[in-house]
């Protein structure tokens, strides 16, 4: 079964305060977005596909002959970045989705989320775990019969869904042929004029698709890297996982 892997790499990272883009920062001396790529090849991707926006050629560059390119020259979201590599998919076989910030990510996670979606014959799966506080994160919606039917993002949320503890953690798995079928029905009718890959929960619905989770009890693992802080946590927390010695400076920062 063909596997292939999108990674969303086209922002910049303002917050990051650097002309660099977000994905080219290191953790461990390492490009955010080659910790994800070596993940990706060690479970057996067979094609990754990396989504390209801000200082594109830079990004290119790093990463070389290890992924082909998709380019969002506009950063219309989640879901529009997809829309720009669909083109490079098969009908057949499934696509891991992945941001190229999440550099903690583990390889059994990932082969898990893959397993668990070809297991139980979903057409979309999304990787989820749980917050006590989780704002930032866009919530889970069940229905009565426990089935994911929906994912509403932290700015569009009411306060009854504000209240949610389990979250997209903006990893997915999908059959090929219901992304490529789904991702053109995306529209951006929403508070930030985006398009979300998220909706696609509600468009599977609609068109009778089976969409599932997958939980993640580690929610470490998912930690996007927004700020230098983070950057220098996600450091900690690697070296922790690598069982590389730390400073105690950096023991008293994060522990």
């Amino acid at each position: 079964m063909t596997t292939s892997a999108i990674v969303l790499a086209a922002g910049k990272g303002t917050r990051m305060k650097s002309e660099l883009p977000k994905v080219l920062h290191q953790v461990c001396e390492k490009p955010m977005i080659l910790h994800i790529i070596d993940k990706l090849d060690a479970i057996g991707v067979q094609k990754v596909i990396a989504v390209v926006g801000h200082k594109a050629e830079i990004v290119k560059e790093v990463v070389g002959s290890r992924a082909k390119f998709a380019e969002q020259t506009e950063q219309k979201g989640t879901g529009h970045a997809v829309m720009q590599a669909a083109p490079f998919l098969n009908e057949d076989g499934h696509t891991l989705i992945i941001t190229g910030d999440t550099p903690l990510i583990q390889e059994m996670t990932l082969t898990s989320l893959i397993e668990n979606h070809i297991k139980a014959n979903n057409d979309g799966t999304v990787l989820i775990t749980k917050f006590d506080n989780p704002i930032g994160y866009g919530r889970i919606i069940r229905n009565s019969l426990d089935e994911v039917v929906g994912i509403v993002e932290e700015k569009d949320a009411n306060e009854e869904e504000k209240v949610i503890k389990e979250v997209n953690t903006g990893i997915f798995c999908f059959k090929n042929k219901a992304l490529i079928e789904g991702i053109p029905l995306l529209d951006n009718n929403n508070v930030q004029s985006e398009y979300y890959l998220t909706d696609m929960v509600s468009i599977f619905n609609r068109q009778d698709k089976k969409f599932g989770s997958y939980l993640l009890a580690d929610s470490e693992q998912v930690m996007g890297v927004n700020d230098r802080e983070q950057l220098a946590q996600a450091e900690y927390i690697m070296k922790k996982y690598n069982s590389v010695s730390v400073s105690e400076e950096e023991i008293k920062k994060f522990s």
